[in-house]
């Protein structure tokens, strides 16, 4: 009922609506829109309630509806589940049955996910948390390709709705200023013998509204809008990045999406420090190959990267 009720608010943003229309629209009682409007105030929505003129959703709400994504993005995209809270988008696929195109968007992650066992922080309202399931014809080798491209994609969508330039460090992470604003996590599982792809889940994580960022963030993470002036809905911004993203997607093999990869990276010809097997060592990145892997330069000589994680070195001014 509650999401009832905030998709009539939503459709009379920044206007009253009074609760006799909306419990006369969806058959209930007033007691009920009543029980439903607190509830939807306790989880940080926005309302006014006037004994005279009803509710009004503030135009601070910044509210995802399933309808309005659906309709407006490829028929690719199949089904799309929402939860006003959930542990993890991308471990609800994984421990559920999906197919290809599939969608889970959540309000907010108890239990949010980066590579390499980290958290992704995920409070009520602020970012998009959007996991999806594809089924891409490639075996685990080629699977870099794909987080690449996602990259390109998302890097397009906020450039679209903000007046920013974000950068992509290799291999997931989406920058602003040194900042990270935005994570991309792949998770595949295999043909054993063949190393293809059975089943990707591509889980996405993006810091939109500004917040204050916990402790152990402040100097790593931001949000889109801290940059900027503008507030864009972040519903806009996941229908231009699925979008955008099943574009490129078709055009994977053809590495159309590489050089705007390129362009946008924030590691090209940089010193790096890289951390593999337990170690660590400096580098210097030479390029980016058309697998999305790295040509890096150590002591050791030059060699292509395709795992690991790496930091960039900050040169020290004398």
């Amino acid at each position: 009922m509650e999401k009832e009720i905030l998709k009539i608010l939503k459709n009379n943003q920044n206007e009253y609506i009074s609760g006799q229309k909306i419990s006369e629209s969806l058959n209930v009682s007033r007691m009920t829109i009543s029980s439903c409007i607190k509830k939807l105030k306790e989880k940080g929505y926005h309302i006014i309630s006037s004994t005279k003129k009803g509710y009004c959703l503030t135009e601070d709400n910044d509210i995802i509806l399933i309808e309005n994504i659906k309709s407006a993005i490829p028929d690719f995209f199949q089904n799309i589940e929402y939860f006003d809270e959930i542990d993890s988008t991308n471990d609800y696929l994984k421990r559920t049955s999906h197919q290809q195109g599939d969608i889970v968007i959540a309000q907010a992650q108890t239990k949010g996910k980066g590579r390499n066992g980290k958290s992704f922080y995920s409070p009520q309202q602020k970012g998009i948390y959007v996991s999806f399931v594809l089924k891409p014809d490639l075996t685990i080798y080629d699977s870099l390709k794909i987080t690449a491209c996602l990259a390109v994609s998302l890097v397009k969508a906020i450039e679209k709705n903000y007046p920013v330039h974000p950068q992509i460090k290799w291999v997931n992470d989406i920058m602003i200023h040194d900042f990270k604003i935005a994570g991309i996590l792949c998770e595949a599982s295999l043909e054993m013998n063949t190393a293809q792809i059975e089943q990707m889940i591509v889980g996405i994580g993006i810091n939109v509204h500004s917040y204050s960022m916990p402790d152990y963030l402040q100097n790593i993470a931001a949000c889109i809008e801290d940059f900027c002036s503008i507030k864009a809905s972040r519903e806009q911004l996941l229908i231009d990045f699925f979008n955008i993203f099943y574009q490129d997607y078709l055009m994977l093999s053809t590495l159309s999406w590489l050089d705007f990869y390129r362009q946008h990276s924030y590691i090209l010809h940089q010193d790096i420090t890289v951390y593999e097997n337990n170690k660590a060592y400096p580098a210097y990145v030479l390029d980016i190959n058309d697998d999305a892997s790295l040509k890096i330069q150590s002591e050791q000589g030059i060699k292509n990267l395709s795992s690991g994680e790496i930091s960039i070195r900050k040169r020290t001014s004398s």
